[in-house]
């Protein structure tokens, strides 16, 4: 107890050596109070001496004075120096100061620490007198203590455990959960790095296309054609000139037609001739015509040529001048859908083949972007618009229906679909190219589009698509699948007709005449529609030429009302086609809306229950 100690400890310290001694706390406190009481006389004690000492050294050297041959003198002369003296001295100072305040330090401690009990004292008295407050106020002061009970022991034992034990799975499940964490986070870096390799890979294959596909124009362009700037007066016109290749088919097509006519001429002015020079005539004559078949059909081969490479050039044109690409060839919408190259484009959007970077696989993304020069109504209009055929797509799940995978909002001017990508061009493509199809062919490819109009008819909401052409029908994996939603017409609360509040929209030449309906109210349409428009495409695919408005352009059909004047159709003799077919076609091109087919009857049609051979 030499060091000044706070009470708590001082407490602890006590406590301890009352357990050595095998003591209570007062009788050690007792002691140490004795102890000090003691050291205390014993310092008093020390104290008197010193000053008798002092006192009798005066006297002695008051005497040696008189006497300084004295044996004291000579002591202390001899054997002591002035600074040794100094220093007993000062030492033994310094350790009647440390006794005094070791005494004082102690004296100290005991007095803190019985202050100390004294405060603890009082501390446990107020929380007596708390405890007999709160158990008179309390409704269970006259009730005795709950027994214990070793089952409620043991079950708080075992719950204990349980808790422990639930502790160590939680422990182990947060280890677990900073691993995954990490491997998520790893993972997340090494698909960002493989998308970004993908990314990368798809933009140089796409550039290596372009390359080649600039090549092959090239070529065309010496081969079929180009087109070339020439000044008319005083505005400069862009002129289509033929290619080598084309302009010699054309040429060689005049001159058998020259050497036809010559031979025909010849075989009308020889009736008086020999019958050998009748016959030489007659081979002549029939092999001139054999050639001039295979160079017809050359001629319309390149023509078919010409008419798709003058697209890919005007696609290449718009590509240069897209809206979306002029300040960036190769953007990424979304983070997720790397934009490669244009598709097409419309009126008010644009369609570029994209590579999803998340799915890998090719998509088509249809750009819409408003035009800064619209009024707001016209721009509220548009939205309105995409937004519902966007909401109406994205329900849609059929085979033979382009799927709509994702929306994404570009900027507050532009925003995206995501589309399925078809691999094959459009239905048009081929109308041009094989100009009629064999009606086996034909009738396989409007089964499927019957098929799908008949999942559209058959929807929660009647959906009509109100612009089915070969355009919006496209080819993939050699099936058909019906694109473009922008002007479907929704049937809703069962209703089977709809009010035609839009006339004028549309591709003339696949719409019914009560489309073009021009009375005060407007008229009533159906799926029937559509319909009329799958018996345009019917008949276009095995005859090469619409039934109605075939080569007059959409404004002279709407102001001659062509459409409307069609009261029936009428087949052309070649290529003969089965009376099955004929009587399919005309049910779709029925005049009124009553004796027309709808779906359902148009889809169990007898001639789609027989199999041709």
């Amino acid at each position: 107890m030499h060091q000044q100690l706070p009470p708590e400890q001082l407490d602890r310290l006590i406590c301890l050596e009352a357990r050595i001694h095998k003591k209570s706390k007062e009788e050690i406190i007792q002691e140490q109070f004795l102890q000090m009481e003691s050291e205390k006389q014993t310092d008093e004690n020390d104290r008197n001496k010193q000053n008798m000492d002092s006192n009798k050294k005066s006297d002695d050297l008051k005497c040696s004075q008189n006497s300084e041959n004295s044996p004291q003198k000579l002591f202390t002369s001899q054997n002591l120096s002035p600074v040794q003296k100094k220093s007993i001295i000062t030492k033994k100072h310094s350790q009647q100061k440390k006794k005094k305040k070791t005494k004082e330090g102690q004296q100290k401690d005991i007095t803190q620490y019985l202050q100390y009990q004294k405060k603890q004292q009082k501390a446990k008295k107020c929380e007596q007198k708390l405890m007999e407050y709160s158990i008179q106020d309390s409704p269970f002061k006259n009730k005795s203590p709950l027994p214990s009970d070793p089952a409620i022991e043991k079950q708080l034992k075992e719950k204990q455990n349980q808790i422990a034990i639930s502790e160590i799975k939680i422990k182990e499940l947060e280890t677990h959960n900073s691993e995954l964490r990490e491997t998520i986070s790893s993972l997340t870096e090494q698909q960002l790095r493989i998308q970004d390799v993908v990314k990368q890979f798809a933009i140089e294959n796409e550039k290596l296309k372009k390359q080649q596909l600039q090549v092959q124009l090239q070529t065309n362009r010496v081969r079929l054609g180009e087109y070339v700037v020439q000044r008319e007066k005083t505005a400069l016109v862009d002129v289509w000139i033929d290619g080598q290749e084309l302009r010699e088919a054309k040429e060689q097509s005049k001159r058998l037609e020259v050497l036809k006519a010559e031979y025909e001429n010849k075989k009308k002015n020889s009736k008086n001739k020999e019958e050998q020079e009748m016959r030489t005539l007659n081979v002549k004559l029939n092999f001139l015509i054999k050639e001039e078949q295979q160079l017809q059909e050359t001629v319309d081969r390149l023509e078919t040529e010409k008419n798709l490479h003058i697209k890919q050039l005007k696609r290449v044109y718009e590509e240069e001048h897209a809206r979306f690409t002029k300040n960036n060839d190769y953007p990424l919408i979304g983070e997720r859908y790397q934009v490669l190259s244009l598709l097409g484009k419309g009126g008010f959007s644009e369609v570029y083949k994209a590579y999803d970077l998340q799915e890998l696989r090719e998509v088509a993304c249809k750009i819409h972007q408003l035009n800064s020069n619209w009024s707001d109504h016209a721009k509220q209009n548009y939205i309105r618009h995409a937004i519902r055929e966007n909401r109406v797509h994205k329900e849609l799940n059929h085979p033979h229906i382009v799927k709509l995978y994702d929306s994404v909002e570009i900027d507050k001017s532009s925003f995206c679909t995501v589309l399925e990508l078809c691999d094959g061009p459009d239905l048009a493509y081929y109308i041009k190219k094989y100009k009629c199809f064999p009606e086996k062919e034909a009738k396989l490819l409007i089964g499927q589009i019957i098929s799908a109009i008949k999942y559209l008819n058959n929807h929660k909401n009647k959906i009509i698509h109100y612009d089915l052409k070969p355009q919006n029908i496209l080819f993939h994996l050699n099936e058909l699948k019906i694109s473009d939603f922008g002007l479907c017409k929704v049937l809703e609360d069962d209703n089977s007709k709809l009010q035609l509040t839009s006339q004028g929209v549309g591709t003339y030449w696949y719409l019914p005449p009560e489309c073009f309906h021009m009375g005060d109210q407007p008229p009533n349409i159906s799926s029937k529609v559509d319909i009329w428009s799958i018996g345009v495409i019917f008949f276009e695919m095995l005859f090469g030429q619409k039934p109605f408005g075939q080569g007059v352009s959409q404004e002279k059909i709407l102001k001659e009302q062509i459409i409307v004047k069609s009261q029936s159709v009428t087949f052309p003799q070649k290529p003969i086609i089965s009376n099955e077919c004929k009587e399919f076609i005309r049910g779709c091109l029925a005049y009124n809306q009553v004796d027309r087919l709808d779906v359902h009857q148009a889809s169990n049609h007898p001639y789609f229950q027989k199999k041709l051979n």
